[in-house]
């Protein structure tokens, strides 16, 4: 049996559609239970619309339909991760993800894992850096940069 190793960097985990999830805590700027969100016109599928986070305009993605889960029409319940990026950016982007549930912040055991797809459609699965364990339960970890620039394609159609 191999030996896993814990992470030296915490996570921010969170529940989407039934699995276990995580970013980089020091990504995640805030959590806010779900407010309005104001619908814009001819918007990508997955994004939910923009929201009013401190002053500053934030774009509301919702992960359960950016990897192909079934969609859920009352977000009531949800929670919003704002998140700031800012790897490869002249100035940080901040962006907010709809989860089910937020949970904790904590290291994972890393898990080598040849395939990373546990639970999402095999086109997002670039969308997985890695994979960890929390009390016995998988956790993906997110890459956000990836799914940022993939967005960012789709929008501008590159």
């Amino acid at each position: 049996m191999e030996d896993q190793i814990t992470s030296d960097e915490q996570f921010f985990t969170f529940k989407l559609a039934g699995g276990n999830y995580a970013i980089e805590v020091t990504k995640v700027k805030e959590i806010l239970e779900y407010e309005s969100i104001t619908k814009v016109p001819k918007a990508l599928p997955y994004m939910k619309g923009v929201m009013n986070c401190r002053g500053s305009v934030v774009t509301v993605v919702d992960l359960r339909i950016l990897f192909g889960f079934t969609q859920q029409d009352d977000l009531t319940n949800t929670d919003i991760v704002i998140t700031e990026i800012t790897e490869n950016r002249e100035q940080p982007l901040t962006v907010g993800f709809v989860t089910d549930e937020v949970d904790v912040v904590t290291k994972l055991e890393m898990v080598h894992s040849d395939s990373v797809s546990f639970g999402t459609t095999p086109s997002r699965s670039d969308f997985i850096r890695s994979v960890g364990k929390l009390n016995g339960e998988f956790v993906l970890i997110l890459d956000l940069e990836k799914i940022i620039s993939a967005i960012e394609a789709e929008i501008t159609g590159e």
